[in-house]
């Protein structure tokens, strides 16, 4: 087992015996002050470093750090946080949640609070390599069941097909030999105007570990989809401004420090209600119906049916409801929200455009991707003919 677990060093989380050495990096690195501060704002930075100090294995940091901290977002930054489905999840099974994908980080943190809350086993998490640049991030990760996806742009297509096998390997080899529930998104990136796909390209990549039997190489990973949603989207202005800047004629390239400052911001900031659904996860007999089709068709297939459990599950709030009828001109859901929360998701666009005139993008080509990030999953459901 350690030949093998060697072979995964470039991607695979911390063992324990390495915890020790690691949280005294943790503590120790200066960043930790401003990010304590937010989460334990209760405690001084000596009392936070000295609770992080006390932990001695990954479980500990995710009892005594993790879990509080995770809370403490929840009760600064949401209203309330509602999940649903653990029924669907046996105690006896390891998983791969494959959900849609809102936020950078906090899509996976809550996840495994919830998880947490419900008495059942926390996960590894998939985390793409752009956001290692940091190293209290890189070390707070790996310490947390992280499991590292290289995403490096400049790689050949063979470089390429190797590391997708790589990780598809290790991530069989966490739920089938060590027991462990694996998260990982949909889609490479966040979700940004509200449209929930799931890439068959990364279905191709579960498969790429699997033998030939359709069937019981999927069956193997146990694949239960989740759903997330946010009454407001974390980020929601950066990623139409993202999106308004990419739809113009100029290319659009990340700051530098782009990605650690979306990862602060959605956590920060306000969410109001915010819901989790572990969905039913997918059946043999799927599976089998599934692998009927033609081989080219398969994941595509699998990939649909993931759709429409995540779409399905996907809870919708007022702000999304009111979101579609200004985009469409109509009153037709009006029955889902108030006059006040109408009110005041029209003052939240009109802060909006005042964010979009600092950031110099065109304020109507913004706004109308903004509202798309809130309408697209009423219109989800609707294309999907599931009703509201």
């Amino acid at each position: 087992m350690e030949n093998t677990q060697s072979f995964f060093d470039d991607i695979r989380a911390y063992r324990d015996e390495e915890i020790p050495a690691v949280v005294e990096k943790i503590a120790s690195d200066p960043l930790l002050i401003p990010a304590a501060q937010f989460v334990f704002p209760n405690l001084d930075i000596e009392q936070v470093r000295k609770l992080i100090r006390t932990c001695t294995t990954t479980d500990d940091i995710q009892r005594k750090i993790m879990y509080p901290a995770i809370g403490g977002i929840i009760h600064r930054t949401m209203r309330q946080f509602t999940t649903s489905g653990c029924e669907n999840l046996h105690d006896d099974n390891s998983w791969l949640f494959i959900s849609n994908h809102r936020d950078i980080t906090l899509d996976a943190m809550l996840m495994q609070y919830a998880l947490f809350e419900n008495n059942l086993p926390t996960t590894d998490i998939s985390l793409g390599d752009n956001l290692l640049r940091t190293p209290l991030i890189i070390e707070i990760c790996k310490a947390n069941y992280m499991i590292k996806v290289i995403r490096k742009d400049d790689v050949t297509m063979r470089e390429f097909l190797e590391n997708s096998k790589h990780l598809s390997e290790y991530i069989r080899l966490r739920i089938n030999d060590a027991h462990r529930s694996v998260w990982i998104a949909q889609r490479n990136g966040r979700t940004k105007d509200g449209v929930d796909i799931t890439e068959p390209g990364i279905i191709k990549m579960f498969g790429l570990s699997g033998g030939a039997d359709f069937v019981e190489s999927f069956s193997q990973l146990h694949i239960a989809p989740v759903a997330i949603s946010y009454q407001y989207e974390p980020c929601d202005v950066f990623k139409a401004v993202e999106l308004c800047r990419r739809q113009s004629d100029t290319p659009y390239q990340k700051a530098e420090n782009e990605d650690f400052l979306s990862i602060l911001t959605g956590i920060k900031q306000y969410k109001g209600d915010t819901n989790m659904t572990f969905c039913e996860p997918i059946t043999t007999q799927e599976l089998e119906q599934i692998a009927e089709l033609p081989r080219a068709e398969q994941c595509k297939a699998l990939a649909e049916v993931i759709d429409r459990r995540i779409v399905s599950a996907y809870k919708l709030y007022d702000t999304n409801y009111i979101a579609y009828d200004i985009k469409h001109g109509t009153r037709r859901f009006a029955k889902y929200y108030t006059p006040e929360a109408e009110q005041q998701f029209a003052i939240y666009l009109v802060r909006s455009n005042a964010q979009f005139e600092v950031m110099g993008v065109d304020k109507d080509a913004a706004r109308e991707i903004l509202l798309g990030i809130y309408a697209n999953p009423v219109e989800g459901k609707l294309n999907l003919g599931i009703e509201l």
